[in-house]
């Protein structure tokens, strides 16, 4: 069978293909066994309710219980609204033209996996996460639908449901070197967004198994914060008015053929080593946003980005336009003008056309110092920041995500002086259904580009910053 990579991120996760119970809500029951207070409740019920997870017959979830490969499957079967699932041979890598003239509908469909009959509850669920490459099977012909899911496994295949992005942090776990080289950069994503947190003693614990209380919390977090963002009324923010029609994607990137400009550009720090920026300008690259530097989440000390220099500078030199971030931890306004008066040192001199951006993310670790830290004060933050940018005569940018903004993580309505950076990875790049005006989209954390040896976060700027402020 040919395998697909993951196209219609379509709102939905992966249904328990198994018979579903009748939703809490209109059954007007509870589960037996999950206490009304305890810190997997309410992810829990918003499982069972959404069809992600199902309870025994005698409305017990066994939150104990393992979490299996199966579950996985069909939780996000579900999440992404049940696709279709075909078992039509679709290529044919060898035989004559006779063959494959032959009436392929006359052939017996079976299962891919000995182990997974095609009148199985969950085989739609295995077959579509299968063929998607989000949890593959093994080489004796098994599936092994009721094996065990470890916690540095369930990292791995919601990381490939959003494309492999890339962590900007290094997560901080004691047995971090325990985990396994093909998992550590889904873990270190996973923690970083707040999917999956650690255990007592700052332990990770990757090869422990996942509950399925503790997968309840982690799939429900990922369908609010990455399928289903839950939306809010606009106020005084004005609203995202671009043509969905008009984004279309062009030399392997995404444009905009509306009534606004489009113009192409990656964003890059050290996590990118070294840069051939010829390479880069040649692909059709218009512009570069680097990282300056960055505050720890720990300790709190700024520290330069080790490829900053060399990072503008060539990117100068090879004709793209140029702006800077700063990824911020600060838990304070003292904090915030620290960072912004630092960076204006770090900058001078370069030619920075494109924004200035105070990039502040969320550390959710037990060591870090900005996990408690509020919307409030973040904004409070970010408007010192951008006060004192806009002051030295460059153009401040503020940048999140929907989930970001959705929960007040950042309020843009005290924020519309200035432009934003909007972070959502969609898959197959649809256009995004932020309600919100932004100015410039991160879409992609797992871009290829000619010249940048890694992966590479990719942006669609749809405005000309040479007529920012003259209206």
């Amino acid at each position: 069978m040919k395998h697909k990579t993951l196209r219609s991120l379509a709102a939905g996760l992966l249904a328990m293909a198994m018979t579903l119970p009748l939703p809490a809500s209109a059954a007007g029951t509870k589960l037996s066994d999950v206490p009304e207070n305890s810190w997997y409740t309410a992810a829990v019920e918003y499982c069972w309710e959404k069809g992600m997870m199902e309870a025994t017959d005698a409305l017990e979830f066994l939150p104990e219980a393992p979490l299996t490969r199966a579950m996985v499957a069909a939780a996000l079967y579900q999440i992404y609204d049940r696709p279709q699932v075909s078992l039509e041979q679709e290529e044919f890598e060898s035989g004559t033209e006779e063959d494959e003239d032959l009436d392929q509908q006359d052939q017996a469909l079976t299962s891919p996996f000995s182990d997974v009959d095609l009148d199985d509850p969950d085989a739609n669920a295995i077959l579509w996460a299968w063929q998607e490459g989000l949890v593959t099977g093994y080489d004796d012909g098994r599936f092994g639908p009721d094996d065990k899911v470890t916690r540095e496994q369930l990292a791995v295949i919601l990381w490939h449901t959003l494309g492999e992005p890339l962590s900007q942090v290094a997560a901080p776990f004691a047995d971090r070197k325990s985990i396994a080289s093909w998992s550590i950069d889904a873990v270190e994503w996973a923690w970083s967004v707040g999917l999956i947190s650690g255990k007592p003693g700052n332990l990770f614990d990757p090869t422990g198994t996942a509950t399925r209380a503790q997968g309840a919390v982690i799939l429900m977090n990922y369908d609010l914060s990455f399928i289903h963002v839950p939306e809010t009324e606009p106020g005084p923010i004005p609203s995202n008015d671009y043509d969905s029609g008009r984004f279309v994607v062009k030399n392997g990137f995404l444009t905009y053929t509306g009534d606004a400009p489009s113009y192409i550009g990656v964003d890059v720090s050290s996590h990118q080593k070294q840069i051939d920026w010829t390479q880069v300008a040649g692909a059709g690259v218009d512009f570069a946003m680097i990282r300056a530097g960055y505050r720890g989440y720990t300790v709190g000390s700024i520290n330069k980005d080790a490829y900053f220099d060399y990072n503008i500078q060539n990117a100068l030199r090879n004709g793209l336009e140029v702006g800077v971030y700063f990824f911020s931890q600060a838990t304070t306004e003292e904090e915030a003008r620290e960072e912004a008066l630092q960076l204006l040192e770090w900058i001078e001199g370069y030619d920075i056309t494109y924004p200035v951006v105070f990039d502040w993310e969320e550390v959710s670790d037990s060591d870090s110092r900005t996990k408690d830290t509020d919307g409030e004060t973040v904004t409070k933050c970010a408007k010192v920041f951008c006060d004192i940018i806009e002051e030295a005569g460059y153009i401040p940018m503020t940048y999140g995500s929907p989930s970001k903004i959705y929960a007040g993580g950042l309020d843009l309505a005290q924020l519309q002086d200035w432009p934003f950076w909007l972070a959502h990875y969609t898959t197959g790049w649809v256009p995004t259904s932020f309600r919100y005006h932004y100015h410039m989209w991160q879409y992609s954390s797992s871009g290829t580009v000619p010249g940048i040896p890694v992966k590479v976060d990719l942006n669609l700027c749809l405005t000309d910053w040479s007529d920012w402020g003259k209206n």
